[in-house]
């Protein structure tokens, strides 16, 4: 044990005894932890004991990664796993885990985030709903969430669209991607570790062309 801890150092601190299970389990679910909310303590930890065996303890035992990625001058960490998998897009990536509805969802996000640049990066429903219903691409958005076109949908569909659209959501929020400010009224606010999408499925999100086929074929579940 002496030994452990002379090469995981993190082992002997009183943070580690405080945040480490907490840290170890959010990581291992996939999430991205940085410094925001409730997270803020979990971040500390990761953040002082990185480089201090942190991330050596996970390359040896588990055989992933724990990385650091920065966006707009801020710090989150994750887990990488480097088994290999492929999906509708073909991509060979483990990481790349989001299903295809999601992932075109998560760079609608994306891009909203780059779009607020000097802004408070929240967003509500009315301003989703209109792009879904007056932007560029609706009736693509619209064969996506709904299934079919028309001029009008009842007020059922349009419960059945915003309950898919928060369940996604919440999918976001377990990855630290967004966090809800009120889920009632669809409201909430893009965190900067959703440049990780960027980052897995920059290949995909500048393929134009695979994005209208899928919204085309495609329907949200």
């Amino acid at each position: 044990m002496e030994n452990e801890n002379s090469i995981y150092p993190f082992l002997n601190s009183e943070l580690a005894r405080k945040y480490f299970a907490n840290t170890d389990f959010a990581l291992k679910q996939g999430r991205h932890i940085q410094d925001y909310g409730n997270d803020h303590k979990l971040f500390v930890f990761v953040d002082e004991y990185y480089d201090k065996g942190l991330q050596t303890y996970y390359e040896n035992f588990f055989g992933m990664k724990l990385k650091r990625e920065e966006a707009d001058r801020y710090r989150y960490y994750f887990l990488h796993f480097p088994e290999d998998s492929k999906g509708k897009f073909g991509v060979e990536n483990r990481s790349k885990e989001l299903e295809d509805d999601r992932l075109i969802f998560g760079i609608l996000l994306l891009n909203l985030y780059k779009e607020k640049f000097f802004e408070k990066k929240e967003i509500l429903w009315q301003e989703l709903e209109q792009i879904f219903k007056e932007g560029e691409h609706k009736e693509l958005w619209q064969q996506l969430l709904y299934g079919k076109l028309k001029p009008n949908y009842s007020p059922g569909e349009e419960a059945e669209v915003k309950n898919k659209i928060v369940k996604i959501l919440k999918n976001f929020e377990d990855l630290g991607w967004v966090c809800f400010i009120n889920q009632e009224e669809i409201h909430f606010e893009i965190l900067t570790s959703i440049d990780r999408i960027s980052k897995l499925y920059g290949d995909i999100i500048n393929d134009v062309e695979n994005l209208k086929a899928y919204f085309t074929n495609e329907q949200l579940s």
